[in-house]
């Protein structure tokens, strides 16, 4: 059965919710990297919460992100931003080697409204949720004048990438995936595009 959600805009304290989300939507990739800043005794899910709420410069923090509700509980969340035209994707030392694919590619989406994260919670998939999301997505994208959505999905997260490809994206650019620690995965990270009418 399909659900129709309501959207709100991110709060602090729904920090945990999307700091949970974040991770799912990469695949631990984020909670990988947010534990390498971590300080002994530290969890992962500390430094990204805390991120999310407090770091007012990163794309992750909560003002970035719509959050989707049902009945007012949160069933998954939009984080999107601008990709700056010309880009500058700063200090690149000392950035793990796993996530250079991932800049390298918004280097090439430069000017595009990014979905930079778009997450559901398991026992909500398949259910239309998706779409809502990249609806939402469209509507923030129009509102701030762009002409094209943009979004990155490994290819080796296929519902993912059928149900972008549903949604009117294409394949633009690829590059390799490089696993991070404890990462299984093999493939490559696809660069999809879509045209705003």
């Amino acid at each position: 059965m399909a659900l129709t959600p309501t959207f709100r805009p991110g709060t602090a304290a729904d920090a945990g919710d999307l700091a949970i989300l974040f991770d799912a939507a990469t695949r631990r990739q984020v909670s990988w990297f947010w534990g390498l800043n971590a300080q002994p005794g530290q969890s992962w899910f500390e430094v990204g919460r805390e991120r999310i709420r407090n770091s007012t410069g990163s794309d992750s923090h909560y003002s970035k992100w719509q959050v989707a509700t049902l009945a007012g509980e949160t069933v998954g969340a939009l984080c999107t931003h601008r990709i700056a035209d010309p880009y500058d994707p700063g200090d690149l030392n000392g950035v793990p080697q796993a996530v250079l694919p991932f800049i390298e590619l918004e280097g090439v989406a430069v000017g595009t409204y990014n979905v930079f994260v778009a997450s559901v919670f398991p026992e909500y998939r398949g259910k239309g949720i998706g779409h809502h999301i990249l609806e939402k997505a469209a509507e923030l994208a129009r509102q701030e004048g762009a002409t094209r959505l943009s979004l990155i999905v490994e290819s080796f997260n296929p519902d993912a990438h059928r149900l972008y490809r549903r949604y009117g994206f294409r394949d633009w650019e690829r590059r390799p995936f490089i696993a991070f620690t404890g990462s299984e995965d093999e493939g490559e990270l696809i660069l999809m595009v879509k045209d705003l009418a």
